[in-house]
């Protein structure tokens, strides 16, 4: 069996301990929790003799399982770390685990680490290759996987980090946080813990907060770029150009972010979301997350342009971009003719001009 690591985490909060868990993914965060989870589930939380880590690069599957069979003489229950499980891939190894777990040792717990794959990787052959432990560790114990969470989990749980500090985040600073450091929560967690430093004394982290210590996609200046796109506005669009190019020293940088832009908005026309909840996991499917107070916004925009339209731009942000690394005599003059062509179907129904 295999489930999501917030399951596996709920399950454990409620004292329903499997023999055995294989941890498989690149989160941290969850790993972490899940350990914590189970110290604290199996009354371990201050005690350390009755924990071991068996690190497979230097035992041998029988040693753990002769540990594991081994009755603690601290506590009635004995956690065992294993990391580095991808080294018990062979057939032999995997058959010895299950005929441990068809009688297992209801005193320990054994939890294997595979840090090594990624399940949500974009590189087909990655995902493959995870998918086949998966399977193959099905038949074995309990497959908890250390995946990405979506986006609206992923505001929640930093919502929650930040009130345990004794501060509330606003929605629109967590959905910036998440977007900035694209999922990783455990990057996640250590911004929240900075933002916490940085608000002593404060009950309330804002966005500006998030663009002030975390930078990149949490500021604010690309938003407000891609909102006066979607206006047409030639006035409004030129203002934010200027407002914009005070915060960017490297232009190109700007490029890539609008670059983005144009790729969700593609992705909104062709997945024809029905509301800001599909639209959000199309986004979040295809790695171009966006903070949930700004989908309904990227909803309305897709809806004004055609896919031809954007895909012109999405060309036109690469020779803009290649124009920029040339060293030219005006890099403002270029970026506003690129964001002006981007918006150019939308002016002729506006009425202000520059």
């Amino acid at each position: 069996m295999s489930i999501p690591a917030s399951r596996a985490l709920a399950n454990i909060g409620k004292g329903k301990l499997a023999n055995g868990y294989l941890l498989m993914g690149s989160q941290l965060y969850w790993r972490d929790r899940i350990w914590a989870g189970l110290r604290k589930a199996t009354g371990l939380e201050k005690s350390t003799e009755s924990l071991l880590e068996m690190d497979l690069k230097h035992c041998s599957v029988d040693q753990v399982l002769g540990a594991a069979m081994e009755q603690s003489l601290w506590s009635s229950q004995r956690l065992i770390l294993v990391p580095n499980a991808h080294l018990l891939s062979g057939p032999k190894n995997r058959e010895a685990l299950k005929q441990y777990f068809q009688s297992p040792n209801p005193s320990s717990i054994l939890v294997f680490e595979m840090m090594d794959t990624d399940p949500e990787s974009e590189d087909w052959r990655e995902r493959e290759k995870a998918k086949g432990r998966v399977e193959a560790w099905e038949d074995v114990c309990t497959v908890v996987l250390l995946n990405s969470p979506g986006m609206g989990e992923a505001v929640e749980l930093v919502q929650k980090e930040a009130e345990m500090r004794n501060l509330r985040m606003e929605p629109d600073a967590a959905g910036r946080l998440v977007l900035a450091m694209d999922r990783d929560l455990a990057r996640l967690v250590n911004e929240v813990e900075k933002l916490a430093l940085y608000k002593q004394g404060q009950e309330t982290i804002t966005g500006q907060d998030v663009a002030l210590m975390v930078g990149g996609e949490g500021g604010t200046a690309a938003v407000s770029i891609t909102e006066a796109i979607g206006t047409g506005d030639t006035l409004k669009l030129l203002e934010a150009v200027a407002e914009t190019k005070q915060q960017y020293d490297y232009l190109p940088l700007l490029v890539g972010e609008v670059a983005r832009y144009l790729r969700q908005l593609i992705l909104l026309r062709d997945g024809r979301p029905r509301d800001s909840r599909q639209a959000s996991g199309i986004l979040w499917g295809a790695r171009l997350p966006a903070p949930p107070n700004l989908v309904p916004e990227l909803l309305r925009q897709a809806k004004r342009f055609s896919t031809n339209h954007l895909l012109r731009c999405l060309k036109m942000a690469q020779r803009t971009d290649m124009a920029l690394r040339s060293s030219p005599v005006d890099e403002g003059l270029i970026f506003e003719r690129f964001v002006l062509g981007i918006a150019k179907p939308l002016q002729a129904g506006n009425q202000r001009t520059a």
